[in-house]
């Protein structure tokens, strides 16, 4: 009889067992899937107001541009780097009609779409998102021909992330922004991540029941002291769980701060919070390298960590070798040179690689008492927010130098026209009481030097009169080039006379240039300038303009080489009073 109660606890232990056991084997199958779609859906739920005002805030003319429906050619490469850098392969901007103004797919531009989605955003105005799979021909934009000439085969679909949000100004709907994002790596990797912990419980609860089933079987009074071992298993279970999920929950959110940081100093700020929220018993420092390529600059540390203002890439094996460095792995191992302990700790070293080029380098170094298994298992982590953190510097650098390329002139390397009529709009608008003045500066005989000496001698000249203009320049000062051989310089919080005095000590500092190019020396360079300020000669950016440029040509009518006053030209001849009256009265010429 006692034999046949052992036997029947036993079947019902190995039913139980086989039971939970298929439950977890469909739960891996099944689950994973809408598991994994409700976390995207409240992903982009988050997300969406944010990524929406990044892309309005992008744009010149900001929510303007959608009631318009035009955009400019700065906007589009903002746009485009956006585009590279999310994942996206398709990103439509329409306005209030759903005429499609923007796209990266040259086949949606002018198009309208009434499409279910964009009819709901328009209707109710609240974001909308789907989660659905799509061919690869659609997500790399195959056509159908040229696939068939290539002989590609769309075996296999990516799963895609549809979201369309709706872009306000006042109050009202002025358009919306439409995107479709490739997320079959995040897909996968949340897949994996949650049919890993299915099977982890599962053989952590078969692994369990089987010990405690053969406990059972071997004395009743035992069943107490399984219970309890089941319980802290579980316990500790849990924290790994809410551990993992912590750090997963911190790595989004720091992702989501680096995108959204303006400059490395704010980007770096950003890194050093987190760093002591993920990683918070382990030192840090971060390096980047310099615009010249020769050297790490020393950016940010944390949790007690030191950088060093500059390193070499020689000093650090993880660079030399192109990949991760962990000094407590090998039993032959090597000191990198920016490592100065007389006893050092366990540490790795994790290049930054981006868009296929080393961006900088980050060190940890573990505390005193931790053990290297443990500074090990934090590697993955670590790893991690290394490719986040690489990612972030690389697009705030291409952001940086976007921006460069769209203020400053390609070959003087003063600021372009745009910048200047820009900062002019700002100033008059923003600082009314604060007078400025306008130098128009125009290189005399200029044709002369493309025609007898080439036009990459014209380029030395207009990069040797550019260095002097930059080098007049005091605090908010600026100079641009205008176009061709015409430069300008702002000057700020002055008066017109000591801009007079200024403008001169100019026209003489480039007279007195000595230009070679070549093995010669090429003539002398002289310059005509005319000056104007405000609110004396205009109210508005174009009229002090336009009277510094009639100051200029009264400066070349009177010979070129001198400097004229906006307020000695008799309106409407572009002639100096002293040329016309034969008196040079109260004029400023400053001629050879």
């Amino acid at each position: 009889m006692a034999a046949r109660r052992v036997k029947l606890a036993n079947l019902r232990w190995a039913a139980l067992i086989l039971a939970l056991l298929a439950g977890l084997a469909l739960a891996w199958r099944y689950a994973p899937e809408p598991v994994a779609r409700e976390l995207f859906r409240q992903s982009a739920a988050v997300r969406a107001p944010i990524f929406g005002a990044r892309i309005v805030a992008t744009l010149d003319r900001g929510a303007q541009s959608f009631k318009t429906g035009e955009i400019s050619s700065d906007d589009i490469g903002r746009l485009l780097a956006i585009v590279s850098t999310e994942d996206i392969y398709r990103m439509t901007l329409r306005d209030n009609r759903g005429r499609a103004f923007w796209s990266n797919r040259q086949s949606d531009f002018g198009a309208t779409s009434a499409a279910a989605p964009l009819v709901e955003v328009m209707h109710t105005g609240e974001p909308y998102f789907e989660h659905l799979h799509a061919p690869v021909s659609e997500v790399l934009g195959w056509e159908g021909p040229a696939a068939a000439e290539t002989g590609s085969v769309d075996h296999a679909g990516r799963d895609v992330n549809h979201q369309v949000l709706p872009v306000t100004l006042n109050g009202e709907l002025v358009g919306t922004i439409e995107t479709y994002q490739d997320v079959t790596a995040v897909n996968n990797a949340w897949l994996s991540t949650i049919r890993w912990t299915v099977g982890v419980v599962g053989a952590l609860i078969s692994a369990l029941g089987s010990a405690a089933a053969l406990r059972l079987r071997k004395a009743g009074l035992a069943r107490a002291a399984d219970s309890l071992a089941l319980s802290k298993a579980e316990n500790e279970f849990l924290s790994e769980q809410l551990r993992m999920g912590r750090e997963v929950r911190l790595l989004g959110d720091l992702n989501e701060w680096l995108q959204s940081s303006k400059s490395l100093d704010e980007l770096f700020y950003m890194v050093t919070r987190f760093m002591s929220h993920l990683l918070p018993d382990i030192s840090g420092s971060i390096y980047v390298y310099s615009n010249s390529r020769d050297v790490l600059d020393g950016a940010c540390s944390w949790n007690g960590g030191v950088h060093k203002a500059h390193i070499h890439p020689e000093d650090c094996w993880g660079l030399r070798r192109g990949r991760t460095y962990a000094f407590a792995d090998s039993e032959v191992k090597f000191l990198c040179g920016h490592v100065h302990d007389e006893h050092p700790k366990n540490y790795i070293c994790i290049p930054f690689l981006a868009h296929g080029e080393t961006v900088g380098m980050m060190h940890l170094a573990a505390p005193d008492g931790m053990s290297g298994d443990d500074f090990t298992a934090r590697r993955k982590l670590a790893q991690m927010c290394a490719e986040q953190i690489s990612l972030a510097i690389a697009n705030v650098r291409m952001r940086d130098e976007l921006h460069y390329q769209a203020i400053r002139d390609s070959l003087t390397g003063l600021y372009n026209r745009r910048h200047m009529m820009d900062t002019l709009r700002r100033r008059i608008e923003t600082r009314k009481a604060a007078p400025f003045s306008i130098i128009s500066i125009d290189v005399d005989h200029f044709k002369n030097f493309n025609d007898n000496h080439g036009h990459d001698a014209g380029d030395v000249v207009l990069r040797a009169v550019g260095e002097v203009l930059a080098a007049a320049c005091n605090g908010n000062d600026i100079a641009c080039r205008m176009g061709g051989e015409e430069l300008m310089l702002m000057l700020s919080d002055i008066d017109h006379a000591t801009a007079l005095a200024r403008a001169d000590a100019l026209r003489q500092a480039v007279s007195d240039l000595t230009v070679r190019y070549g093995d010669k020396t090429l003539p002398q360079i002289t310059v005509s300038v005319g000056v104007a300020d405000y609110p004396g000669h205009g109210a508005l950016p174009q009229d002090v303009i336009r009277a510094a440029d009639e100051a200029l040509y009264a400066a070349k009518a009177a010979g070129r080489n001198c400097v004229v006053s906006a307020s000695d030209v008799v309106p409407g001849s572009l002639m100096p009073l002293a040329r016309i009256e034969d008196d040079p009265g109260p004029m400023t010429l400053a001629a050879e």
